[in-house]
């Protein structure tokens, strides 16, 4: 693999795990926030606070450092382009630190778009007598319009934090950016090319989200209307 593909790789590959990882934890604390157990709001609330509050750099540098040195378990895939299978414990600690630094946010976004329902159309879906996979995904298509957006905004801004990669040997885009221009001296011209191919990254990325919210806008029945479709 070329020496500019295996960064570039390396940084998408780092997004798509962590990115994964952090709304599959949201959206678990979002509906745990969302409970009718005390104990269990009290609980998702309290991890949404601290997600929300310590810097991504932080909780990067502090998962990152705490296994640096040590050798990864035989088992332990390593999906990350241009790092050494060596490094792969440690590329799965920086993926986790990222994941956590966005988990709060997201879950804060996909309970705001719980909430922006209104309790006419929660009760129509709860008096319907559908399955639980059902419910939740007219409750999802129904929160998706006001949530897209931010949760867009965010997975930006989440591809951006991935660049904290390169305070570790893990191969990523900023860290081939800081690696050539020190070989180099050619600062401004590996500059530019690694923000127009984050400028690229994060454009597909917003390309992505707006597709889906045009295909919400304009999908042939609208939310639960009508009745007797939703629940056939």
């Amino acid at each position: 693999m070329s020496g500019f593909a295996a960064p570039v790789l390396g940084t998408v590959v780092l997004f798509g795990l962590s990115a994964t990882l952090a709304v599959s934890l949201a959206f678990l604390l979002a509906a745990g926030s969302l409970g009718r157990s005390r104990p269990a709001r009290a609980g998702a609330q309290t991890l949404i606070t601290l997600t929300r509050g310590v810097p991504t750099s932080l909780l990067v540098v502090a998962a990152g450092v705490g296994v640096i040195g040590h050798p990864p378990p035989a088992w332990l895939p390593s999906p990350f382009p241009g790092t050494s299978a060596g490094m792969a414990l440690v590329a799965w600690a920086v993926t986790i630190g990222l994941a956590f630094g966005s988990t709060g946010h997201f879950a804060v976004i996909f309970r705001t778009g719980y909430h922006a329902i209104s309790p006419a159309r929660r009760e129509q879906v709860a008096v319907l007598g559908l399955g639980r996979a059902r419910r939740l995904r007219l409750l999802v298509g129904e929160a998706a319009e006001s949530t897209l957006a931010p949760f867009g905004a965010r997975l930006v801004h989440h591809l951006h934090n991935t660049a904290f990669a390169a305070l570790f040997p893990v191969a990523d885009l900023l860290g081939w950016v800081q690696q050539r221009a020190s070989e180099t001296f050619l600062v401004s011209r590996y500059v530019a090319i690694g923000v127009a191919v984050y400028v690229i990254l994060s454009f597909l990325v917003w390309a992505v989200c707006r597709g889906i919210e045009y295909r919400i806008a304009h999908r042939a029945t609208p939310g639960l209307r009508p009745l007797s479709r939703v629940a056939t």
